[in-house]
């Protein structure tokens, strides 16, 4: 019941954070009449129009390798389970504590230059996470589960200048299918940047900014776990006692009693054999919004390094590495 939190890989995809033009970067006319002698690119559209006012604009096209890690914290509502081919029923007697989900995943991007002050791109990767969830209520103890998952998902920058700094917005949407979930996770991120460049020597620059980070994903979450893969099984139970004559369970209904039973044989002991557990729940981001530090580094027209942390409710860490060229 634990792997809703896969969307937590792509907190940190707003990967691509324009250098609006700033005035200390504008071409000197004959830095201005070198590049159109040689400029023939498709994109950006109206690119050479923005060269002509002296804006000095990236190579359109960007390859790059992204490595994030992230930490965040998941709220858990609305808990269906069942047991083997039985349909679903709610649980209301369980009742979660803190569930924390850090993930680490690598993934490719590619990006275009579609206008000068607008940016669309592509990516898609691998994810790997250890989730741990705390139930509270009717015993007590914690689970851990490990599992992967792949990802796509597509997004776009938009960009301007505003005096010496730059302002972007980011908004990007992936789908994410992870080994134990029906559906794939949708995710939206939002982020908005503000920033400043510094043109260091030749085509050398350094760019520092601030920014905040959104994440929204799909509320309800369904599939199917073994309970083994959940609970090892004896010496967790010593806090159900006995549980069959407790008021909560008299109240439950036959279906929610085999869930229940199922779960407690384990954790005690009496039962070793393994069990499929079928589950629906509604998830939601316990902090959706972060804060957002990052530095980037232009070593040539090409090649761009960046590292961008976030804290403040979710902890991330972005590390990129961009290529770029015409086209």
């Amino acid at each position: 019941m634990k792997h809703y939190a896969l969307a937590g890989a792509l907190i940190a995809l707003a990967a691509n954070v324009a250098v609006a033009q700033n005035p200390d970067l504008m071409l000197s006319k004959a830095e201005r009449d070198s590049v159109l002698k040689t400029y023939h690119n498709r994109f950006p559209i109206w690119g050479r129009k923005a060269i002509e006012r002296g804006f000095d604009l990236p190579y359109p096209v960007g390859l790059s390798v992204n490595g994030v890690w992230a930490s965040q914290n998941i709220d858990i509502t609305n808990l269906s389970l069942s047991t083997g081919a039985n349909p679903v029923v709610p649980v209301e007697i369980i009742k979660f504590g803190e569930n924390k989900a850090p993930v680490f995943t690598a993934n490719a991007r590619a990006d275009l230059w579609l206008l000068p002050f607008l940016n669309v791109y592509g990516f898609g990767g691998h994810a790997w996470i250890s989730t741990d969830v705390q139930l509270m209520e009717p015993v007590s103890f914690t689970t851990k589960v490990d599992q992967e998952g792949s990802y796509l998902g597509f997004g776009t920058t938009a960009t301007m200048g505003i005096k010496h700094n730059w302002l972007a917005f980011d908004v990007n949407w992936a789908w994410t299918q992870p080994e134990k979930l029906t559906d794939p996770v949708r995710t939206r991120i939002f982020g908005i940047r503000l920033g400043r460049a510094q043109k260091l020597s030749g085509t050398q620059r350094l760019a520092v900014w601030v920014g905040a980070m959104k994440q929204t994903l799909n509320s309800t979450t369904k599939g199917s776990i073994d309970l083994s893969e959940v609970i090892a099984g004896g010496g967790g139970g010593s806090g159900l006692g006995d549980y069959q004559n407790s008021e909560w369970y008299q109240g439950l209904s036959s279906a929610q009693k085999r869930v229940i039973d199922a779960i407690a044989q384990r954790l005690q002991g009496i039962d070793p054999s393994d069990v499929t557990i079928n589950y629906q729940l509604d998830k939601a981001v316990t902090d959706p919004w972060n804060m957002l530090v990052g530095v980037s580094y232009e070593f040539n027209k090409r090649w761009q390094a960046r590292a961008e942390p976030g804290f403040i409710g979710r902890k991330q860490l972005l590390l990129q590495v961009n290529y770029r060229f015409n086209w």
